[in-house]
């Protein structure tokens, strides 16, 4: 995996609050901007997942009797179980 060197701008109180998480974390500020850009990514893309099924639910929801028959399943397994 290549890197490229990137510089930004971003408000004092940011960078200090930067400096404090990569000495608490023990890691380079690189490492500590690069989990930060991760996690980001990792979020949208879980957000954009949600926002997909949802959708696809409004165009064809669960019928009643579905879910009915699914909690009566639910039901039976844990009465076995307990």
């Amino acid at each position: 995996m290549g890197k490229v060197r990137l510089t930004v701008t971003i408000p004092k109180e940011e960078y200090k609050r930067i400096e404090q998480e990569k000495v608490k974390e023990g890691i380079s500020r690189s490492e500590l901007v690069h989990k930060m850009i991760k996690s980001f990514f990792i979020k949208e893309d879980l957000q954009c997942k949600i926002k997909k099924y949802v959708e696809g639910y409004k165009k064809v929801p669960e019928k009643a009797n579905y879910v009915a028959k699914l909690e009566q399943v639910q039901f039976e397994t844990l009465n076995k179980e307990f």
